[in-house]
């Protein structure tokens, strides 16, 4: 099939004369579509009795002849309006095509009219909003509309969530907005590009691709069970210094961070002290309700051992684990509802992130989601009596949307049900800029979710969004930071930055990541297909380059605002899911340029062609891989795995661009030994000319041809099933 409808007449864009079948067959009864009616002057020949048309094309303004078009579809039975074959003038082959190539023709012309719709859709809301004030409530009425009786394949292209297993073989559902569902859908991508190269060794001595359908996470091992007194307390010099220094790392940076921090979990200033009923025997005591404020003080030196305070791991007693177990045996059974109390939920909330630090976030799905029940059996996101109290329950608030995200789950609490007015500056207590800065963040995460990938919609149907709605999360992210105070730009400090404020910049650029990045794989898919099928690709003349730049310039910035930070402080969970998903673009960003063309190198003093994409963000790469090697040696299986990931698909990536300048180079000095979209010719003893023994070889018939098809038609976006063929 040629790349354009006129090889020989560049000046003709593509698509101009597209026919679909339903206008080749009014072409059949004699009628002609007026839209063409007004470029081209069309007539046909035929059909014959074997379903041939002959269309000739010429230009109303010249009459000159400008193609001709020989169709073969069938006209009656189950195929009918399929087409079979396409020739223009000039050509001396008919250029066959099946029927998903044709769909994949009849579906770029609807694309083409759809965009020029969804553009002048964009127009008019703009131009709603700026006249009316109440347009988004008369837009959401307009989008509530009866969904259509094909809105249940409207998910076709999505990157759709799943059951994936962990290492003990227990499976659990990941939605659509989860890494590793977005990675289970990459590694499916990459094992069928190591058989389209035929390299088969390199899959199999591939991590990366082996694990397909398996994913990371500690959830299925049961939380380790010391024995522990729960009334114990470190020394008060260890409980100073583990307040202290975990203030710094989860909290306000001890009052030193200009942003005020961008978390409140409590307040760490004041130490711990054990209510003793000296007539009561140790285990009354240990049940008493008065020491359950104890438990968010085991949590914060549970968090403080494992993140932070090295030192006090001396001690068996010391350990993280018997810390949590304290705070868990003060708070009781998390299923009875008789003695939590509103001063629990902060406890619950911190153990939520503690559990996170350990990679067990559907534990820790679970605490917070009883932290979000106790406040709403309190009444507590309508109203809060002090300032502590309503920062702490927007930090819940925050945290329900984090793990929304990572999860793929719809977030527990509306947005709807919170009456609960922002943080407000109070002089006892740290700034609240980064935190209300954070709370809108999170706002924008819950559309993200609900909205742009469908996971819970209320304003449409399921399926991933169009570019409208792309463009409509953009612009809030960007709206987000153009109203930032000063204290939370960036860089703030340069010299000494604001280790909360860049972790804040860093969830804004990461959410920009995750709205694109089912795009950005879209265009990975298309540009590597391009290059099988006709050689040539360049994301220049992308329809959506400014989202793919937009996704990769966020990915880069984030290594960048990690590196930063990094001297000064470990980064934490958050942080570690930041610099890997950004390493994960810009290598995908490598395969992008890397079959755009050859620009030229130099290598001991010789001039070489090198792949654009082979050495691309190689800095960021290296730093990301980096990062996690060095965790991997005192963390959990977390960043190991995340460190073998990186490698493997940079390893894969950089096969692929090795494999892409291996084939332009035999292009340019060999007799081709690819057919004309690109594969691996079909001999007759079922072998490539000139490819080794070993190579498998498959035609257009195959499941791997037709699958590289489907990757040229994928664009990210979720098309309305009316427009699907």
């Amino acid at each position: 099939m040629p790349t354009t409808p006129f090889p020989n007449n560049p000046q003709i864009r593509p698509w101009d004369v597209f026919l679909p079948p339903s206008q080749i067959y009014s072409l059949y009864l004699g009628f002609l579509p007026k839209d063409l009616a007004d470029e081209w002057f069309i007539y046909s020949e035929g059909p014959d009795n074997a379903g041939k048309l002959k269309v000739h094309f010429h230009r109303t303004w010249t009459g000159r002849k400008m193609a001709e078009l020989f169709v073969v579809i069938d006209v009656k039975g189950e195929g009918a309006g399929k087409i079979v074959g396409l020739k223009w003038n000039g050509s001396s082959e008919t250029n066959r095509m099946n029927e998903k190539e044709a769909k994949y023709m009849i579906r770029m012309s609807y694309k083409t009219k759809l965009e020029r719709l969804q553009k002048r859709y964009a127009a008019l809301e703009k131009l709603l909003y700026a006249t009316l004030p109440d347009a988004e409530d008369l837009i959401r009425e307009s989008d509530q509309g009866e969904p259509s009786d094909g809105d249940d394949d409207d998910d076709v292209e999505a990157t759709t969530g799943g059951l994936l297993y962990d290492e003990e073989g227990i499976a659990r559902y990941l939605g659509e907005t989860s890494g590793a569902t977005f990675l289970n859908v990459l590694k499916q991508f990459m094992r069928s590009l190591v058989l389209v190269t035929y390299e088969l060794d390199v899959m199999n001595g591939s991590l990366f691709t082996e694990t397909i359908g398996s994913y990371q996470t500690f959830d299925s091992r049961p939380l380790p069970n010391p024995t522990v007194d729960p009334l114990w307390l470190p020394a008060q010099e260890d409980m100073a210094s583990m307040l202290l220094e975990l203030r710094f790392y989860i909290q306000d940076g001890n009052s030193i961070f200009p942003s005020g921090g961008i978390s409140y979990w409590g307040d760490m200033t004041r130490l711990p002290v054990v209510m003793v009923d000296w007539g009561a025997p140790l285990s009354l005591m240990a049940d008493d309700d008065a020491n359950r404020h104890l438990a968010f003080y085991h949590v914060c030196f549970a968090l403080a051992s494992s993140v932070g305070h090295r030192s006090s791991r001396r001690f068996e007693q010391h350990a993280g684990e018997a810390y949590f177990m304290r705070a868990r045996q003060l708070l009781g059974n998390p299923l009875s509802s008789v003695k939590f109390t509103l001063g629990d939920v902060p406890a619950l909330a911190l153990m939520g992130f503690y559990l996170i630090e350990l990679n067990r976030r559907d534990a820790a799905y679970v605490d917070v989601c009883l932290a979000i029940h106790i406040a709403m059996m309190h009444g507590a996101f309508r109203y809060a009596t002090d300032e502590g109290t309503k920062r702490i329950l927007w930090n819940l608030y925050i945290m329900d949307r984090w793990l929304s995200v990572l999860m793929g789950r719809p977030p527990t609490l509306l947005d709807e049900a919170i009456t609960l007015p922002p943080p407000s500056d109070v002089a006892s207590m740290p700034p609240a800029a980064g935190l209300r800065a954070r709370i809108e963040l999170a706002r924008i995460s819950g559309f993200i979710v609900c909205e742009t990938y469908k996971i819970a919609p209320r304003l449409c149907s399921p399926g991933y969004a169009s570019s409208r709605h792309i463009d409509k999360v953009l612009k809030r992210l960007d709206d987000w930071k153009s109203q930032l105070p000063p204290t939370l730009t960036i860089p703030h400090n340069p010299l000494n930055p604001d280790p909360a404020c860049c972790l804040l910049h860093m969830e804004r650029n990461q959410l920009i990541v995750l709205t694109i990045r089912p795009m950005f794989l879209a265009a990975v898919k298309q540009a590597v297909g391009n290059h099988f099928i006709s050689g040539h690709w360049s994301v220049e003349q992308h329809p959506h380059r400014s989202h793919l730049q937009a996704c990769s310039a966020a990915a880069h910035e984030n290594l960048v605002l990690a590196q930063q930070t990094r001297p000064s402080r470990k980064l934490l969970q958050a942080g570690l899911h930041f610099v890997f998903n950004a390493a994960i673009i810009l290598l995908l960003d490598r395969l992008v340029h890397g079959v755009t063309g050859y620009g030229t190198g130099h290598s001991n003093g010789h001039l070489m062609s090198t792949p654009p994409g082979e050495h691309l963000h190689a800095l960021g790469i290296d730093f990301a891989i980096d990062v996690f090697e060095q965790e991997s040696k005192i963390g959990t299986n977390y960043p190991r795995d995340c460190c073998r990931v990186l490698r493997d698909l940079r390893a894969l990536v950089g096969h692929q661009l090795s494999q892409t300048q291996l084939d332009i180079q035999q292009d340019d000095t060999t007799i081709p030994t690819r057919t004309r979209n690109g594969l691996p010719m079909q001999s007759g003893n079922g072998q490539s000319p000139g490819a080794p023994a070993s190579q498998p070889t498959f035609s257009e018939e195959s499941e791997l041809y037709q699958e590289i098809i489907t990757w040229l038609q994928e664009d990210g976006l979720q098309l309305r099933d009316d427009l699907l063929i």
